[in-house]
């Protein structure tokens, strides 16, 4: 027996994994490369602004990124986030109850994802989230001894108000239209896209650069992101807490019930929110952004329900499980996104350079096929293997030593 199995320091394996957990992870990952994909090609980050018009302009498009703003958007990453918090909790009962140093695992699989999230972001993919959980992760482990209701309240105070308060702080400073003048005029645009479609590697790292340190670092923007994702990690640790999801298949009646009030009113309420967006309802900001984030957790509430539903019903249990193997395999099939955007907007190393030449619905598209092979591969993967490749080499380092990788040498 291996050292960190002799002293519970063991990884999950596959019978202890929560399937729930596995379905909405995958699903969030859908949800997360259907808006990283469409909003890339179809706004200011990556495309010029006279493309950008062209999109807004023409009906069919606006209509198809309305759709996505209403259904996709903000909801792909407040359920990854969440779900992040829940298995804090759950990893954190399970090594405990072994005897296992919690706190010395967990430091050293945080730090190792912080190393992954900035090469990720600064080197690969400009929009990378793991920087930004694994420093909240830290936030989240001081912050595991607070109450039941101090979890629950404290985590939707800065989920609700985190980015609403910091924004309209950086519209009362000025620091918005600095940031504008760097990062999203006509000039500004024009560089970032003749870097990202040539083969500049270090142009393009410039670029990534000045988009972060304006948009987000000196403008303060960054500070009401990382509020708003501890303050998902603390909801998803409090429902964890709870022992919800761990006991989905005793709370089926109470889970409909919480499905049909919130997938409806959070339909209405984001649909709601993207008409205003999108001018065709009045825009006032308190009140849209109110709307928004209610309807965020409102709608994901109704999605996660909705699927767990389906998990446990006879005749379509089938249909979410084709999610969990991609949710297992969580940060390969990231990082693997990554790749595809890299490889098909990008000039670097024989890439396509297709930024800004991309109509949304042939991105929507590419994504959705893009997906039907991340599914594939993650199905045949762990026909084999016990873990994906990347979650191999992250418990390696976490434990200090290998677990077993093939199926057969359990």
């Amino acid at each position: 027996m291996g050292r960190s199995s002799a002293t519970g320091a063991a990884p999950v394996t596959s019978s202890e994994r929560i399937g729930e957990m596995d379905v909405l992870r995958g699903f969030a990952l859908l949800g997360v490369l259907i808006a990283n994909i469409v909003w890339w090609t179809a706004w200011k980050f990556s495309t010029p602004v006279e493309q950008v018009d062209v999109h807004f302009a023409d009906p069919v498009y606006s209509q198809f990124l309305m759709g996505v703003q209403w259904l996709v958007s903000d909801k792909a990453n407040t359920l990854f986030a969440v779900l992040f918090g829940m298995g804090f909790w759950v990893q954190m009962q399970r090594l405990e109850a072994r005897g296992a140093d919690f706190k010395r695992l967990y430091m050293r699989r945080l730090t190792i994802l912080l190393a992954i999230g900035v090469a990720h972001l600064f080197l690969f993919w400009p929009w990378d989230i793991l920087h930004m959980y694994a420093m909240m992760g830290f936030a989240l482990f001081a912050l595991r001894g607070l109450s039941m209701r101090a979890m629950l309240f404290g985590g939707a105070a800065m989920a609700l108000l985190a980015r609403p308060i910091v924004d309209w702080l950086k519209d009362l400073s000025g620091l918005s239209d600095r940031g504008f003048q760097m990062v999203f005029t006509t000039d500004a645009t024009a560089a970032r896209h003749a870097a990202f479609i040539g083969d500049d590697y270090g142009a393009w790292v410039r670029e990534v650069f000045n988009l972060h340190w304006y948009e987000y670092l000196s403008s303060g923007l960054i500070v009401g992101w990382l509020l708003y994702v501890l303050g998902r990690f603390l909801i998803g640790a409090w429902v964890a807490r709870q022992g919800w999801l761990q006991r989905a298949g005793d709370l089926l009646p109470h889970i409909r019930k919480l499905c049909l009030i919130c997938l409806p009113l959070g339909l209405a309420l984001e649909g709601i929110y993207a008409a205003m967006q999108f001018d065709l309802l009045p825009q006032i900001f308190f009140v849209s952004s109110a709307i928004h984030a209610v309807g965020v957790p409102l709608l994901d509430v109704g999605y996660a329900t909705g699927l767990i539903l389906l998990f446990h019903s006879n005749s379509w249990g089938w249909l979410p499980r084709l999610f969990a193997p991609v949710g297992r395999m969580a940060l390969t099939n990231y990082i693997m996104q990554s790749v595809l955007y890299f490889w098909l907007l990008y000039g670097i190393a024989g890439g396509l350079s297709m930024a800004g030449r991309i109509p949304p619905p042939t991105a929507l598209a590419i994504g959705l096929g893009f997906f039907a092979l991340q599914t594939a591969f993650s199905h045949y993967w762990l026909k084999a293997y016990r873990y994906g490749p990347l979650e191999w080499v992250w418990r390696t380092l976490t434990y200090g030593e290998r677990p077993g990788f093939r199926l057969q040498s359990a």
